[in-house]
């Protein structure tokens, strides 16, 4: 029998749900604290995922204004939490009632909307791990997101490198967990 891919909505829809405590997490205090993404300290991480969400909002209707990568201004004056769950509650609405399978136009290329929903899935985790780092809580991913998204990084690590989404590939035993093995092909040091 062959083994059922897991529904690209429900990874979405997971990866949300586990990114909202670590959000809940992080205190006034932690938002200037460094993370394993070097660039960004924790409130940058912290917009960018709200960002995203709006990101993948526009590309979706076909009309995105949203840089997420400008990171720089303040938190929403609701929280960081709120302002996360509110955008990507929209995007899990326009998931579920539209055709997940429809073919539009990326920033990655052209894609059924099923393949393109993976990369802010993906983003997601990493930055979950990233923020707990950087806010000192408990850094474990859940390893079914986890397991998903190393299959489909393997395949397009070399990509997000060479557009600068992802350091070069950090080198870790093979015996290493398969987040460590996530963490180190998108370019972090698991033990950072």
């Amino acid at each position: 029998m062959a083994r059922q891919s897991p529904n690209v909505i429900d990874l979405y829809h997971g990866a949300v749900d586990a990114m909202s405590p670590t959000l809940s997490a992080v205190r006034a205090d932690q938002l200037t604290a460094a993370t394993p993404c070097t660039d960004w300290n924790v409130q940058n991480l912290i917009t960018h995922n709200i960002k995203i969400a709006d990101f993948v909002l526009g590309i979706i209707l076909g009309n995105n204004t949203t840089n997420h990568f400008e990171v720089g201004e303040p938190l929403p004056a609701q929280g960081g939490r709120e302002a996360f769950t509110a955008g990507t509650v929209k995007v899990l609405e326009l998931l579920k009632s539209g055709n997940i399978d429809r073919v539009m136009e990326t920033p990655f290329g052209t894609m059924p909307l099923s393949s393109f929903i993976m990369f802010p899935t993906l983003d997601i985790v990493i930055h979950q791990w990233d923020l707990s780092k950087g806010i000192g809580a408990n850094a474990a991913v859940d390893a079914g997101l986890v397991e998903a998204r190393y299959g489909a990084l393997q395949m397009g690590a070399e990509g997000g490198q060479a557009q600068g989404a992802f350091a070069a590939e950090v080198i870790v035993p093979i015996s290493a967990t398969i987040q460590d093995k996530l963490l180190a092909l998108s370019g972090r040091t698991p033990s950072f």
